[in-house]
């Protein structure tokens, strides 16, 4: 379980930039001869987009976003891509930039190794000479595949896979490098069929938005154009890619694409979900558990409920509501002033789940147990049209208010019921954290933890009294529990309405959250999310009004 905050920076950039003649192109090669014609330099390890396309599953990939090594970091961070789309097509043909991009990936990925990089280079239309030059300029610098733009021919197709070398897939089944064809032209589309049969060809990719300007805006040609391509690689068992976001990505699985690039990280887990792809690792990795493994922040809203006496979802007041919240507000604080209780239905939970933003939800039942709301909110969560599965998170009266007894039966009720984490508020002192671990003991939970980095059950516990916080740190040490968060809101309450006192607590709580593996959680909205998620809280909540602007900022600011 490692939960630190990256560090970025450019260690390990090379000193010089040797020249290629050939192309005029730079390059951080080390030292040493050049490969001949034919020959390729290898980028070195393991490519995941070989394994997935030799086991005939779709691979997704991403657009690379700005070139800067804290793009790289960005980007690395974000496990659902298989790889990362480079390019320079256009503009300086600047082989550093990638380089020191790349070291940012390395050091985003951290503990894990990062996506392989599919550098698109200038088209071969430039001359021969300088495509082979530019190919073995990426694959030095660390590219795991060269893209070739604007192919018009079988003689083109063949440059290209010969500029791999014996290291490219699939004319060598043991390969570590891929080919990847854009057919964007008319030329390219009437000459599909030598292009795709090319021996050694490895993805052919029909090119939407070059295509819509060959063909002038048409875009019932545009798709007949990408058909064409399609069927001739299906026909040749060639892997087939295309461009697509959230809305096609499915459609385009099912006609028979199987590489695709997207420029939005929700349609990488709409599209991995569609393809099932390894359903238990995917799940496992897109879980709010395992984005918090691997230091990535996970976004959820409060479960907006609905009231017998006024108000609809997502209506304001309420548990689970804070009107005007913002980060200087704890999980659910408001709640004056509606008639009626709250009460939580099965669509309520279905709607929540079609959310591809989202990874988890705060069902908040603090003033109000109800195990039939946590019920409904589990099954709704779990219905056929979910995108990806969204964590539940019960908030359960505090052992303060009802007892030890009480709490303990609900944290295994709540568990029962399809829980997927119990959170305590106005945890008091160790021995109350003690107490707290123990409940989940009791019902058997295997909870994720320092100690136990495979578990599967979030234990919460929130600090949110003065005396508490000036315990965080022999809190923060008690073993067998995920979160350690601070109720920022009560904890201003009880200061008197000194918010930057409560703020000074809820950082010192953050701080030894860090310190002893545990995540921490804070409300936010869209003026603050960014500052929160660089300060290394990874667990962000909000109010569903408002929630997709904050969100989309936050996942930004992750590299998500």
């Amino acid at each position: 379980m490692r939960l630190k905050r990256p560090r970025y920076g450019l260690r390990g950039l090379c000193a010089a930039a040797p020249v290629l003649a050939a192309a005029a192109v730079a390059s951080c090669a080390p030292a040493g001869d050049a490969p001949g014609a034919g020959e390729a330099a290898s980028a070195t390890g393991a490519n995941r987009m070989v394994e997935l396309l030799s086991s005939g599953q779709p691979v997704f990939g991403i657009f690379s976003g700005e070139h800067t090594p804290g793009q790289g970091a960005r980007m690395a961070r974000n496990r659902e891509a298989d790889f990362i789309f480079y390019s320079l097509e256009s503009g300086p043909f600047d082989i550093p930039a990638m380089e020191a991009y790349m070291v940012g990936m390395r050091e985003g990925a951290g503990d894990y190794a990062p996506q392989p990089v599919a550098l698109r280079i200038p088209p071969i239309r430039e001359g021969a000479d300088s495509a082979r030059a530019r190919a073995r300029a990426g694959l030095d610098a660390g590219a795991h595949s060269i893209v070739y733009p604007h192919v018009e021919s079988a003689e083109e197709a063949e440059l290209a896979v010969g500029a791999l070398g014996d290291a490219a897939w699939p004319g060598n089944p043991d390969g570590n490098l891929v080919n990847i064809l854009l057919i964007e032209d008319h030329v390219g589309i009437e000459r599909a069929a030598g292009i795709v049969r090319t021996p050694g060809v490895s993805v052919v990719i029909p090119g939407p938005g070059d295509l819509r300007r060959a063909y002038e805006g048409d875009m019932e040609a545009v798709e007949a154009a990408i058909q064409t391509v399609l069927a001739e690689c299906l026909a040749a068992d060639v892997p087939c890619g295309i461009t697509a976001g959230s809305d096609d990505i499915g459609e385009r699985l099912d006609q028979g694409f199987r590489v695709i690039i997207v420029t939005s990280p929700e349609a990488l887990t709409v599209g991995r979900a569609h393809a099932g792809r390894a359903e238990a690792e995917v799940a496992r990795a897109t879980s709010t558990i395992g984005l918090w493994e691997r230091n990535l922040a996970a976004f959820g809203v409060f479960v907006p409920p609905e009231f017998a006496g006024g108000g609809g979802p997502g209506g304001g007041g309420g548990p689970g509501a804070q009107p005007g919240a913002s980060a200087g507000a704890e999980p659910g604080t408001g709640g004056r002033g509606q008639r009626g209780p709250p009460r939580y239905t099965v669509e309520g939970g279905r709607e929540l789940a079609r959310n591809p933003l989202l990874d988890f939800v705060f069902l908040n039942l603090e003033r109000n147990y109800d195990p039939a709301a946590v019920e409904a909110i589990a099954t709704g969560l779990r219905s056929a049209d979910a995108v990806g599965r969204k964590t539940l998170l019960v908030r359960i009266p505090s052992i303060e208010q009802d007892g030890e007894e009480a709490t303990r039966a609900r944290v295994q009720e709540a568990l029962a019921l399809g829980a997927d984490g119990v959170v305590l508020p106005h945890v008091r002192s160790v021995a109350e954290a003690r107490a707290a671990v123990g409940f989940f003991e009791d019902a058997g939970a295997d909870v994720w933890s320092h100690a136990n980095p495979d578990g599967t059950v979030i234990a919460m516990l929130m600090v949110e009294d003065p005396d508490a916080v000036a315990e965080a740190a022999a809190i923060a040490d008690v073993p067998g529990y995920s979160v350690l968060a601070c109720g920022i809101g009560s904890l201003t309450g009880a200061l008197g309405g000194d918010r930057e006192a409560a703020e000074q607590g809820n950082q010192a709580v953050l701080a030894e959250a860090t310190r002893a593996g545990l995540a921490d959680m804070i409300t936010a909205n869209a003026g603050d999310i960014e500052q929160r998620v660089e300060e290394g809280f990874l667990g962000l909540l909000m109010q569903v009004g408002g929630a997709e602007e904050a969100i989309r900022l936050g996942r930004q600011a992750a590299g998500r």
